[in-house]
């Protein structure tokens, strides 16, 4: 049988494992990465480094600090890990899908071309440490697949500079976002079941959630739920006419 090689993609929340641990430094970050690293063996691993996006028309991605959590941002400062081309939603990713993946620019941040589709076609995996199971991103695409009949939500565009690794490209960024008013109120929970149906496995280790699923059963099992009740996933579905 040939080694599994889809890339891995790790959201991962710090604070449990430090109080495990007791010790919540940069030395503990690199320990526990390290053996997230190992565990993948030879796949690509990504973790979301997620950012601000542009300041006065500017986002220095070689400066910029993730704002998706410690772990991170140490993974981003690893030997060999590079930074996605997004002003909103790069990834740090070692191995590899690198070339694959490091100057993806999509018309949209999770249609064609995008990351998320990405993920998608490689059927990459989503490991959540620490996390709830439905904090990826990834399922933010399912939305999108969804767009024709998604009433609370919008593309909008941004445009401006992206400094990485010493060069500047000039970049436009549509987002798919949600309306103000009023104000859309995701909440993915509602999704678990779901997710156990496309094969989700769960466990707790001293108490700390662990969950992995993969991407293209996730897709086949919740989009058509999604399509028959658009505004599954939105807390105030009423406020919308759901």
């Amino acid at each position: 049988m040939p080694a599994d090689d889809r890339p891995v993609v790790v959201f991962v929340a710090a604070w449990p494992f430090f109080r495990e641990l007791k010790r919540a430094d940069w030395g503990a970050a690199r320990d526990i990465l390290d053996i997230i690293v190992g565990t993948a063996a030879d796949r690509s691993v990504l973790m979301p480094t997620f950012s601000r996006g542009y300041v006065d028309g500017n986002c220095n991605l070689d400066e910029e600090p993730s704002t998706t959590g410690v772990l991170s941002q140490e993974f981003l400062r690893r030997p060999g890990s590079k930074r996605t081309l997004s002003a909103f939603f790069s990834f740090a990713i070692s191995g590899s899908a690198t070339s694959q993946v490091e100057d993806l620019q999509p018309v949209d941040a999770w249609g064609d071309g995008s990351i998320y589709a990405w993920m998608q076609e490689r059927n990459a995996r989503q490991i959540l440490l620490g996390a709830h199971p439905t904090h990826s991103s990834f399922l933010h695409r399912l939305e999108w697949l969804a767009r024709d009949r998604i009433r609370y939500r919008y593309r909008k565009e941004f445009r401006g500079r992206i400094l990485r690794n010493g060069r500047v490209y000039e970049c436009t960024e549509n987002l798919y976002v949600r309306k103000l008013e009023p104000e859309a109120v995701n909440d993915f929970t509602v999704l678990v079941g779901l997710l156990d149906d496309a094969g989700m496995r769960r466990a707790k280790l001293n108490g700390i959630s662990l969950a992995a699923y993969d991407a293209m059963p996730v897709v086949e099992t919740i989009l058509p739920h999604l399509l028959k009740d658009p505004f599954m996933v939105l807390a105030n579905r009423s406020d919308f006419g759901g």
